[in-house]
């Protein structure tokens, strides 16, 4: 009986392809986005969540699926821009510091701070930029996601430690094509992960920068895509 069931179901399957070619591979594969990376319950709530409706960065999916593919429970991090990534940045750094100038935005992140976290609420763009400077330390990874990026890409670039990278988030967009080429002209390398994320309805670019120095090979568990074939 169970037999029968299960070929008479392969064989609807069969008649289903040859009337709707490619139609089944599409509807999985809108699955995958819609419901594996958690992308619909993303429009829903107008957050980015992943499917499990825990807080993501708002950075493309590819991105997000390599920096999961690491440890960065030793990395400091420093934010310019705060939100759902400085949840995630939370629960994977050793120490996560965001800098906001949207001052109802700021109220919101702070009541939600873990205890490796902290936000600073800086109205003015010299003020903003200038917020990683006075830490007075280096940091293992910065992200540019917030205002003001071309200032803040100049100031990554001295605070970042030596073996360390910078995320750039949008940077397909013009401005902050000026901020790539600016780090590539300071000897960063550039990887791009373009694609679908959480929220928009459209693709966009998520870059990292890396020094020619840099070596995450440690870090590095290798690559975990949601929807592969191991999975």
């Amino acid at each position: 009986m169970v037999d029968t069931k299960i070929a008479m179901k392969n064989r609807i399957g069969r008649v289903f392809d040859i009337a709707f070619p490619g139609l089944r591979r599409s509807l999985q594969t809108s699955k995958i986005l819609a419901v594996n990376q958690g992308q619909w319950r993303s429009f829903l709530s107008r957050a980015a969540l992943n499917a499990n409706g825990e807080p993501i960065p708002w950075y493309t999916y590819p991105a997000i699926e390599y920096l999961n593919s690491f440890d960065f429970s030793d990395c400091d991090i420093f934010e310019f821009g705060a939100g759902y990534s400085s949840m995630y940045w939370a629960t994977r750094g050793r120490s996560v510091i965001s800098v906001e100038d949207t001052e109802s935005w700021y109220e919101v992140v702070k009541k939600n701070l873990k205890a490796n976290q902290s936000i600073i609420y800086r109205a003015n763009e010299q003020a903003y930029v200038r917020a990683l400077a006075e830490q007075q330390r280096g940091f293992d990874i910065i992200v540019i996601d917030g205002s003001h990026r071309p200032g803040c890409t100049l100031a990554a670039i001295e605070g970042l430690q030596d073996n360390g990278f910078i995320l750039l988030d949008n940077s397909d967009r013009v401005v902050e094509r000026e901020c790539g080429k600016l780090l590539r002209h300071n000897g960063f390398f550039q990887v791009d992960f373009s694609g679908f994320g959480p929220i928009n309805d459209y693709c966009w670019s998520t870059s990292l920068f890396f020094k020619n120095s840099s070596d995450f090979s440690a870090k590095f568990f290798g690559p975990m895509p949601i929807g592969g074939l191991t999975n």
